[in-house]
C-alpha cells in the first residue's frame, strides 16, 4: 500500500512524522488489515458492537480464530486543540498524523471511514483530491493504490430520530458483507 498515491494536483501535507504503536489514539494493532475511521474510538467500539461480532473483527495482533478480521480503529481528528472550531492548520496535522499512521500499517487492505469527515480525511491522507471520489454510504470503492475504501455513515453519540438510526444501521449491515467477501474472498 502506497497512501498518497495522487491522481491530480493537490496540496501536500507536511512530510509525516514517524508512529509507534501509542502515536495516535486508537484501538488495535498498527498490524491491523482494516482500519475504521471514525471520531471517537471508544464510542464506535460501543456503537459497532454487534458489526464488529457478525464480522469476527478483533482488536488483537493474534486472532484466536484463522477466519477472523484484525481490525484498528482510529479518530479521525488528533490532533486538535480544545477549541469549537478546528483550524485549518490542525486539520492539515491531522491528515498528515493518519497518512503516517496508514504508511506504518503494511498489512493494511480495507479503511472503513464513517462519516463524511473520516472520508475527507482518508482521501486527504491518501493525497486524493476530494473532487475524484464522493462519500458513497454503502460502497467499497478501489483507490488508486490498491487500497479499499468503505464507506459509512457516522453514529452520533447524542440523541437522532429513530428512523435516521435505523437507515444508517441498516446501511452498515449491508456494507457488512461486501467487507467480509472483500477481506476473505471465497475461493
Amino acid at each position: 500500500m502506497t497512501p498518497r498515491a495522487s491522481t491530480g494536483p493537490t496540496a501536500s501535507p507536511p512530510p509525516p512524522l514517524p508512529a509507534s504503536e501509542g502515536g495516535r489514539s486508537g484501538i488495535g494493532p498498527l498490524s491491523a488489515e482494516m482500519l475504521i475511521v471514525c471520531l471517537d474510538p471508544e464510542d464506535a467500539v460501543e456503537t459497532l458492537g454487534s458489526f464488529l461480532r457478525a464480522n469476527t473483527i478483533v482488536f488483537d495482533a493474534v486472532p484466536a480464530s484463522p477466519d477472523a478480521i484484525v481490525g484498528r480503529i482510529t479518530t479521525v481528528m488528533q490532533p486538535l486543540s480544545p477549541q469549537p472550531l478546528a483550524l485549518p492548520s490542525e486539520l492539515e496535522e491531522c491528515s498528515a498524523a493518519l497518512c503516517t499512521e496508514l504508511q506504518n500499517m503494511h498489512r493494511l487492505k480495507l479503511v472503513l471511514t464513517l462519516g463524511i469527515s473520516a472520508h475527507i480525511a482518508v482521501l486527504g491522507a491518501c493525497g486524493i483530491p476530494l473532487s475524484r471520489l464522493d462519500f458513497r454510504p454503502g460502497e467499497i470503492t478501489h483507490l488508486p493504490d490498491g487500497l479499499l475504501l468503505a464507506d459509512g455513515c457516522h453514529f452520533p453519540t447524542r440523541p437522532i430520530p429513530a428512523d435516521m438510526l435505523t437507515q444508517r444501521r441498516s446501511a452498515l449491515t449491508e456494507l457488512s458483507p461486501k467487507i467480509r467477501a472483500a477481506l476473505r474472498p471465497v475461493a
